[in-house]
């Protein structure tokens, strides 16, 4: 990727050409970051982190953290609702796999959010042994770190990319399962894929637009039943609830590999569905009354399940679905336990359900635009109310 000079503040150039040593440089303009350099290391200051236990879906966490780095007005509760993500129930076929909840496994939620960024995106997908399409991408990622853009990585779960040394054959990063998400580090291992942020679009979808696709996706996603490798939708909830009490007749290594599967699929599932309140009230707005009421509706169910069905005041996710180092010297996980968390479950779909009908009743109203706000393009990556 060629660095566009033009769009590169002067004291920036100036430092490229003559490599002056710790140096502080602006990014492009309206970004919140600055370039620094000192040798051969060059990072990116103004780059906000987060761990896993603040925001659990890591690929929108990372777009978050780089879209707002650049100064754009991208949060990760949109993020999350746009995608779908926030309404998925997803749960392996092959017992309590960590993987059910990430937005690029089973029924993938990553798309709408990509097309909601304002940013275009290149994506390199490379594997270790492919020398020249490494070395492109490690070029890609060093020049957008002298531009002062930081770039999304990530195998398992995803970071942002903040800097590089020894001419880009190590990365400086942040990432949540590191540091505690917070502090940089240096990543030297080749990721599974690698996303750089080239250039500001020129148009974008209607956000109301975008909002249709999300609430069409949260109701396909309930009926789906299944897709590959995993149970989804209402078929899912269901299927969880059949392994938690399968657990009761498996001998205690079992239960105990279950756990970190199922706190994670729990921790997960409560935080999405806070996030589907929050964001079917944000965009309500973009639509006509009728249908505004449905979403919010639905949003006051998502709320009374996150945060008093899932979880609440006395009951926090952890001690609710417990991970094996959360609990007590000698305590262990018991049937009473899984049985509570099964009646929350429980509890939980039949208000999903609820929700989900009145996302379907939103959906069967005429389109019409607000009388009051008509629909018009967004100001590019600006809500357009």
């Amino acid at each position: 990727m060629k660095q566009n000079v033009a769009n590169v503040p002067l004291a920036f150039a100036m430092a490229a050409i003559i490599g002056l040593s710790g140096i502080a440089v602006a990014g492009e303009e309206g970004m919140k970051t600055s370039v620094h350099r000192d040798g051969d290391r060059v990072w990116i200051e103004g780059v906000a982190g987060w761990s896993s236990g603040e925001k659990e879906s890591s690929v929108h966490a990372a777009q978050e953290a780089v879209m707002q780095a650049m100064g754009e007005n991208t949060s990760y509760v949109y993020l999350l609702g746009v995608s779908g993500l926030a309404f998925r129930m997803q749960v392996s076929k092959d017992g309590f796999c960590p993987s059910s909840p990430h937005s690029s496994c089973g029924y993938q939620c990553v798309t709408r959010s990509t097309q909601s960024l304002p940013w275009k995106m290149r994506p390199f997908e490379v594997k270790p042994g492919q020398k020249e399409k490494v070395a492109e991408a490690r070029r890609a990622v060093a020049d957008s770190i002298k531009r002062g853009i930081p770039v999304q990585y990530g195998s398992e779960e995803d970071g942002v990319i903040v800097g590089y040394q020894k001419n880009g054959e190590e990365w400086i990063c942040l990432h949540p399962h590191r540091e505690g998400g917070k502090k940089p580090f240096t990543e030297t291992h080749f990721p599974w894929g690698i996303a750089v942020f080239s250039e500001r679009k020129t148009e974008m979808p209607l956000r109301r637009d975008l909002a249709r696709g999300s609430l069409q996706q949260a109701a396909d996603m309930a009926k789906a039943g299944e897709t590959e490798g995993y149970f989804v939708g209402f078929r899912a909830w269901d299927e969880y609830t059949k392994k938690l009490r399968a657990l009761d007749k498996a001998d205690e290594k079992t239960r105990k590999d279950a756990m970190l599967g199922n706190a994670w699929i729990y921790e997960c599932l409560a935080q999405y569905r806070g996030c589907a309140a929050q964001y079917l009230r944000e965009v309500a707005g973009e639509f006509d009354k009728q249908t505004a009421e449905h979403l919010v509706r639905a949003a006051d169910l998502y709320e009374k399940m996150a945060n008093q069905v899932l979880r609440d005041a006395e009951h926090c996710v952890v001690t609710v679905a417990p991970y094996a180092w959360a609990l007590k010297d000698g305590k262990t996980w018991t049937a009473e336990a899984r049985q509570e968390q099964v009646k929350r479950l429980e509890t939980a779909l039949t208000l999903e359900r609820r929700a989900i009908s009145e996302i379907e009743a939103a959906l069967a109203l005429p389109e019409h635009s607000n009388p009051a706000e008509p629909s018009a393009p967004a100001d590019v990556g600006k809500p357009s109310r």
